[in-house]
């Protein structure tokens, strides 16, 4: 218990404080400590502990069960990605330092769009764990100068949002499974032998327009919520 700091009382900060625990103490169905004790221990309102603990549990680190209290299930988190919202923002709310490395930016048809490759990764403690391989593409004629932004520091969705007054409305893609080649699997750190999950669409601003054309690469380390009308 010597690793938690009792002034880190904020949601993210107890979520990546019991994370560091689990993947560095804790054994798979060990119970952890009750909500009171968590809440004693970091000075905060159980709604909090609460608040973190499932977060935690969306993360499939740990299963709650009722009148028995939290149980580690697993060493490493799987990591939900079923939405555009933005990554860094994402992994903050886990208790993760979001991490982009920039894999390829060049510009295609004649300077007129530009292709982006990035690979997504998430640190906890100091464990860094690859998400996704992301590839965009975007028109230079909507979007000038976009090519001079770093995005290994900046947020492509920030920049389109402040700079250029545009934002991701609507998704439109399909989802489908294939076997990665070798450059995939080793960026993704997962074995060529694993089938993963490919997206491909395009992504349309609030006027209806297409502002990117992506194609998304998940590693093993995500999953997948979808709600569907019926």
């Amino acid at each position: 218990m010597g690793i938690y700091n009792g002034n880190k009382n904020s949601r993210k900060q107890i979520v990546s404080s019991i994370q560091m625990d689990i993947i560095k103490n804790r054994k798979i169905g060990e119970k952890l400590p009750s909500e009171t004790e968590y809440a004693n221990l970091f000075g905060t309102a159980r709604s909090t502990i609460q608040k973190a603990l499932r977060d935690l549990e969306t993360m499939q680190l740990i299963k709650r069960i009722q009148g028995k209290g939290s149980f580690v299930i697993f060493k490493h988190p799987k990591i939900e990605m079923f939405n555009f919202k933005g990554f860094s923002e994402y992994a903050h709310q886990i208790g993760a330092i979001p991490i982009t490395k920039l894999i390829e930016k060049k510009k295609i048809s004649d300077g007129h769009k530009m292709v982006l490759r990035r690979l997504r990764s998430i640190k906890i403690s100091e464990e860094i764990t690859p998400l996704t391989l992301d590839q965009s593409i975007l028109s230079l004629d909507d979007f000038p100068g976009l090519d001079q932004y770093d995005f290994e520091k900046n947020s492509l969705y920030d920049i389109l949002r402040t700079e250029y007054e545009t934002n991701p409305a609507i998704a439109n893609l399909e989802v489908a499974p294939f076997i990665p080649k070798k450059e995939i699997s080793n960026l993704l750190a997962v074995s060529q032998k694993i089938p993963l999950l490919k997206v491909n669409g395009f992504v349309y601003n609030s006027s209806s327009e297409i502002m990117e054309e992506v194609n998304i690469i998940y590693s093993d380390q995500t999953r997948f919520k979808f709600t569907l009308g019926i």
